[in-house]
């Protein structure tokens, strides 16, 4: 039976979560709330969803959908000032729930949401799109079976340069929880996590505050194998999302991870001695974000069970940076 979704949040994020949705298999939209119903409705309008003849619901209350009989799923698509409120609350209404990241904005909220979905025996998952990618799987594969030998280094950076030039931009308001840290440094610290299987022992940090958010942080951390970890993310820089794993065999290189640029052009490049190398390309023309709708339908609870632990781990780190950097 297909599940039904209801999204919370009208931002630009939910439009490729629409289109993900309308192409799954597995799951159907069946409403949307904002904050107001004029806002929900124009939602519908724009996405050309009132064309369709799926009769979405537009409400203008977050609660009501979330009380709503016959959805299954829910989309936390709100500022992360909101997440931890209206997925807890999605769960112990007997909801689903898929969360746009970061999960919370700590890990005290994040563990305290992993017990809740524990207790209610509801899926949470945060919505990270990349590792649903065949060319994240196969690169994370080539990485754990050692053909780039024992992992050393992680390099990482993933910037854009405009957010605080948007109007209503919550990645830069302090109050929603904004700032690179939450917004791109999850990145950062969840790739290298899934990627290399390793975890972030010890980590120093430096970073500059704009407008009482980080505009950058760089961070230098210790993976529990004793390799090394560079993190670079920021909003001062043009938009980069590049990654490197390095090994005593060689490496592997991706400049679009989180995404492809082009999407029919997903590639990487193995690097090895003397200066061999090798492209590939894997997963031609894929929409990664209905193969994530579709696991949060389909995977077996243990995956279930490590979404949120990792989440839980990653803003551990992501704390312990905030720190750091603070300290400076």
């Amino acid at each position: 039976m297909r599940q039904r979704w209801g999204f919370l949040g009208t931002g630009r994020v939910t439009n490729r979560m629409t289109q993900a949705l309308l192409q799954s298999r597995s799951s159907s939209i069946v409403a949307i709330a904002s904050r107001s119903m004029e806002r929900a409705h124009q939602w519908i309008i724009q996405q050309h969803l009132h064309e369709s003849g799926l009769g979405i619901l537009a409400m203008g209350n977050y609660y009501e959908l979330i009380h709503t009989p016959g959805i299954d799923w829910i989309y936390n698509a709100l500022p992360p000032s909101c997440h931890f409120e209206f997925s807890a609350a999605a769960l112990q209404a007997g909801k689903n729930v898929l969360c746009e990241k970061p999960l919370c904005l700590n890990a005290v909220e994040a563990s305290e949401l992993r017990a809740i979905a524990l207790r209610t025996g509801r899926r949470l998952v945060h919505a990270t799109a990349f590792p649903h990618h065949p060319r994240s799987e196969a690169s994370r594969k080539l990485i754990l079976e050692g053909e780039i030998g024992d992992v050393r280094r992680v390099t990482m950076a993933c910037t854009f340069a405009d957010a605080f030039k948007r109007e209503n931009e919550h990645r830069v308001d302090q109050m929603l929880g904004g700032g690179c840290l939450l917004d791109l440094g999850w990145y950062c610290v969840a790739a290298t996590m899934w990627l290399t299987g390793l975890k972030v022992q010890s980590i120093q940090a430096t970073g500059t505050k704009r407008s009482g958010v980080w505009e950058s942080v760089q961070a230098l951390a210790t993976l529990s194998n004793g390799a090394i970890a560079h993190w670079d993310c920021g909003f001062d820089t043009a938009s980069r999302k590049w990654i490197e794993v390095a090994g005593t065999e060689g490496s592997w290189i991706c400049d679009d991870f989180i995404r492809p640029w082009d999407n029919s052009k997903p590639r990487y490049w193995i690097h090895g001695h003397a200066g061999k190398s090798r492209a590939e390309s894997i997963g031609e023309n894929y929409f990664q974000e209905v193969a994530m709708i579709d696991a949060c339908c389909n995977a077996s609870e243990e995956w279930i069970a490590s979404q949120v632990d990792d989440a839980v781990e990653i803003h551990r780190v992501l704390d312990e940076m905030d720190l750091a950097a603070g300290a400076k």
